[in-house]
This record gives C-alpha cells, structure tokens and sequence, in this order.
C-alpha cells in the first residue's frame, strides 16, 4: 500500500479514522492509534471520548431500568386496583397487566446490564 499523500512512499500504517495509507512522514501518533491529520487527530479523540463517557455510565443505565420496573409495579397495582373497584373496569386491568409486563422486561434488562 502506498501512502495517500505521497504516492511514491510505502505507507507504514492506516489512519486509525479515515484507513488512507499514510507513509512515516505523514504518520502521527494521536495516542490512540496513528492518524493523517489534526482532523482525523480530533476524531479519533472524540470517540474516544464517546467510550469512556458510556463506561461510566453504563452502571447508571442499570440502575435507571430498575428504578422503571419500580414504577411500573407501583402504576400497574393502581391500575388494577382502580379496575376492580370500578364498575366497568376491564380495561384497567389489562392496562395494568401490561405494565406489570413492562416492569417484568425492565427488571430483566437491568439484571441484564448489571452483569455487563
């Protein structure tokens, strides 16, 4: 593979954000990997960036699914209550009903993530 910005040189690495060739006068070490240019450079620390800010979040997510399935319980057993003691209340039972599986599919994914 040749370099994209001097055909004549023999790349020695690819552009860890665009993949051109790039020879060792045009190479730069972004930390990250090797680059072409202050914009790749940019790029690839961005997204970077972009990972380390969802690692840490990632425990967050967890957390938040749990705290969803909480309120689905919570609404959905006032949903069913609400249908029981009404008169014509089927419908807010099943309302209910599908709530408390929406809570099942929340708690399920928030174990899930957890064990990520």
């Amino acid at each position: 593979m040749k370099c994209f910005s001097h055909p004549e040189a023999d790349a020695v690495a690819s552009c860890k954000h665009c993949f051109k060739g790039v020879c060792a006068r045009c190479a730069r070490d972004s930390g990250a990997g090797v680059v072409c240019s202050q914009a790749c450079e940019d790029e690839v620390r961005a997204v970077r960036g972009m990972l380390e800010r969802s690692r840490r979040m990632q425990p967050f997510a967890a957390n938040a699914q749990l705290r969803t399935a909480i309120w689905l319980v919570a609404l959905a057993a006032v949903f069913i209550a609400w249908g029981l003691i009404s008169e014509h209340g089927a419908m807010m039972v099943v309302i209910g009903a599908v709530m408390l599986l929406g809570a099942a599919f929340a708690g399920f994914n928030s174990r899930r993530m957890a064990k990520l």
